[in-house]
């Protein structure tokens, strides 16, 4: 084979050689994570265990607060990943309760809630929502001086937890939270009773979906 022919396929070689090199620049790649692989959709389902009491301002003092109760509670979140730190829908927390003198009371709390993580390489997470509250026989003195209180209230809720295996399509939460419900301003035996409130403080765990 001759010397020319071999010039010749040398420098078309090395012409060919920087056109492919910026083809394939790297700052016109973009990477792919865990998260790209992950879908939109969130779905959290858990359990708590939950103590929680009834409080009011005013009247408090004449007919005394309510007892601490402890149950356990369920958890739903359908939501949507708005980007690989934060998540945002709307939950269901329902939680059974009986007082010490045999009372049921239900309370179910509907809310938007909105979970941030400050760190994306880190599980840490904060999350606050508010929605609606429906309160279903709740007794805020023990014993209670008036008839169960059936109503909505506004509802509140803020936490701070964990997630394990986060980059994974599903992972593992624990968290702690308190949730408030304001149930309001009402009449008690012909006195005035002011904003009273039920706190719930729950410590639990869910399986997160992605």
């Amino acid at each position: 084979m001759s010397a020319r022919p071999v010039r010749v396929l040398l420098v078309s070689l090395a012409c060919l050689m920087p056109a492919g090199a910026w083809a394939q620049n790297p700052s016109t790649i973009t990477p792919t994570t865990d998260d790209d692989n992950q879908s939109r959709l969130v779905i959290i389902a858990g359990g708590t265990t939950t103590t929680l009491r009834g409080d009011c301002q005013e009247d408090c003092p004449q007919h005394g607060t309510g007892a601490y109760l402890n149950t356990g509670s369920v958890l739903a979140m359908v939501g949507y990943r708005v980007n690989p730190r934060m998540d945002a829908g709307l939950e269901v927390s329902w939680v059974p309760a009986e007082t010490p003198l045999g009372q049921d009371f239900r309370s179910t709390f509907l809310l938007a809630v909105a979970s941030f993580q400050p760190w994306h390489s880190r599980g840490l997470f904060i999350k606050g929502g508010m929605g609606m509250t429906f309160v279903r026989n709740f007794v805020y003195t023990e014993p209670s001086p008036v008839e169960p209180i059936t109503q909505k209230a506004l509802g509140l809720t803020y936490g701070i937890g964990w997630t394990f295996r986060r980059s994974e399509r599903v992972g593992v939460q624990v968290f702690g939270s308190q949730h408030v419900a304001a149930i309001g301003d009402f009449q008690a035996q012909g006195v005035p009773v002011n904003d009273v409130m039920a706190n719930f403080w729950s410590f639990g765990g869910a399986l997160i979906f992605r």
